[in-house]
């Protein structure tokens, strides 16, 4: 089933009765698979941020501002993932496996990476206009046979990290109810229906919210934080 908001007071709509199935109630999140839920330990957040970013990415920044004022048991970490996909995956997995109780946020080229870590370790995840097969669409820096392409932020790719990527792949997405789709039609990097379909697989469904307009950076996204939180860990308890 594909839903598309056409204002952004029907966001809750669609929260409440499209993830509805999979959260249950925002009450309940607490006490999935994970074992993530509010209390006295602290949690994790991992942003990953997408390509041509770092560790300052201003989307992580929001995050970690927000979640400092209003869900201070909660540590953001965003880590720079300028490195080949082994490393960052290897990286990934190690603070996951330093703290259970974490979750993750992947934007577009880090959706990607989100997803992975979600099938890999179970951790629940919201993704930001994803990049569901960069080892296809990264195919253009070595059209005219380039050996190597230098991000803006100084990650040297090479043709054999694209294999390297793919070998992350699920052609279905694991443990796809754990995993919030955030996606925006006006997104002028990747085609958003690209991320729909592969979240819409049957017997696959993720929760989505598609949205029109909007940009591949997704610049309305620290609107979105309570919303991710909520999905993410359990809402603070009175």
């Amino acid at each position: 089933m594909v839903n598309t908001l056409d204002s952004s007071s029907h966001c809750e709509v669609l929260f409440n009765d499209h993830i509805g199935r999979a959260v249950h109630s925002l009450a309940k999140i607490g006490h999935d698979a994970t074992g993530l839920k509010h209390g006295s330990r602290m949690m994790q957040l991992m942003y990953i941020h997408g390509l041509n970013s770092n560790h300052l990415s201003p989307k992580g920044q929001w995050i970690s501002n927000w979640c400092a004022k209003h869900r201070p048991d909660i540590t953001v970490r965003c880590p720079d993932l300028n490195l080949p996909p082994k490393q960052v995956m290897a990286l990934l997995s190690e603070l996951i496996t330093q703290d259970p109780h974490t979750a993750v946020v992947g934007s577009s080229l880090g959706g990607f990476f989100a997803t992975a870590c979600v099938a890999a370790h179970g951790v629940r995840a919201v993704l930001i206009n994803p990049s569901v097969r960069p080892f296809v669409s990264f195919g253009r820096f070595f059209q005219h046979g380039q050996t190597e392409h230098t991000t803006e932020t100084g990650w040297r790719i090479t043709p054999d990290q694209l294999d390297d990527l793919a070998a992350y792949y699920q052609a279905v997405p694991v443990h796809s109810d754990q995993i919030l789709v955030l996606l925006k039609q006006g997104d002028e990097v990747i085609d958003y229906r690209i991320a729909e379909a592969y979240f819409s697989q049957s017997g696959a469904q993720s929760p989505l919210i598609i949205e029109p307009d909007g940009d591949h950076f997704m610049s309305d996204m620290a609107d979105k934080i309570p919303l991710m939180i909520d999905f993410l860990f359990a809402p603070v308890q009175a």
